[in-house]
């Protein structure tokens, strides 16, 4: 089973005029996620299927912090707890994964969850994100169709010439849009992994000052140069609404997302040594 890809990343620490109390988890934590998100499988002729849908939470360190554990528990029910677990450097906390929309919001319902965790500089103490469907967002994200072309060309995912730059268009999110209330534009992510795990392409992340895409955008290219002969690779979209709230100097993104994986292929040959794994 794919894991989730945890795609967001957040900035450095804020000034006293922005939060008045920073507290030292800053010196180690990027973001925290609090999301409810769509999986969905594209076939290479384009049909989707229902992977699932899935409530997650995730503490993302920086460069050089370190998330030691903890938990997530909620607001309104004194009985939910959810341990965070590593996955690579982030701690993730997984809750309900079903196929059922609303079963979904049942299991973990709309409302203010509570993040406390230890890093190695300090402890966060009942951080509060709170998570609400928009009106103009489904009751779960419908997923993007995606296409791939080269050299303004549609092509088949199974055909993919890696001595050409590959671009990868979508399908735009329902309701995605820039909200009052928070300071990000709705986002999306797109990433590329080889058949070895390996992070071939990342289309970026806000507040690092580096470009990153938002709502506004519907294709991304991967260059020639990140691509090798007869290689299969997954491709990976997510669209996600960025609902952004501040504690303590810790910022925290609560959102509605959707993810599309498509498999693909590169023609030729592997290079010697470079074959992809059979299962």
């Amino acid at each position: 089973m794919r894991k989730i890809i945890a795609i967001f990343s957040i900035l450095t620490l804020f000034s006293c005029s922005a939060e008045p109390e920073i507290n030292p988890v800053t010196k180690d934590v990027l973001f925290l996620v609090l999301g409810k998100m769509s999986i969905y499988l594209q076939s290479e002729t384009g049909e989707h299927t229902l992977r699932d849908h899935h409530f997650v939470a995730e503490i993302m360190p920086n460069e050089s912090g370190e998330i030691l554990g903890g938990t997530l528990t909620s607001k309104d029910d004194p009985d939910f707890s959810l341990p965070f677990n590593p996955e690579g450097r982030q701690f993730l906390a997984h809750g309900a994964r079903t196929m059922d929309p609303n079963e979904l919001h049942q299991l973990n319902p709309d409302g203010t969850y509570i993040f406390n965790y230890k890093t190695k500089n300090g402890e966060m103490k009942g951080q509060p994100l709170s998570i609400k469907k928009r009106d103009t967002t489904d009751i779960m994200p419908e997923p993007a169709t995606l296409t791939l072309s080269q050299d303004d060309k549609r092509i088949s995912s199974n055909e993919i010439n890696p001595d050409k730059d590959l671009k990868i268009s979508w399908t735009q999110m329902k309701g995605n849009m820039k909200s009052d209330s928070s300071e990000l534009e709705d986002l999306i992510f797109v990433l590329a992994f080889d058949c070895f795990g390996n992070n071939i392409a990342h289309s970026g992340r806000p507040y690092n000052g580096k470009p990153f895409l938002t709502y506004k955008d519907t294709s991304y290219s991967i260059t020639a140069s990140s691509l090798e002969p007869g290689i299969s690779y997954n491709l990976i979209v997510e669209q996600a609404t960025a609902d952004v709230n501040r504690h303590q100097g810790v910022p925290g993104i609560a959102t509605y997302a959707t993810l599309t994986f498509l498999d693909g292929k590169t023609t030729g040959t592997a290079l010697q040594n470079k074959a992809c794994p059979t299962n």
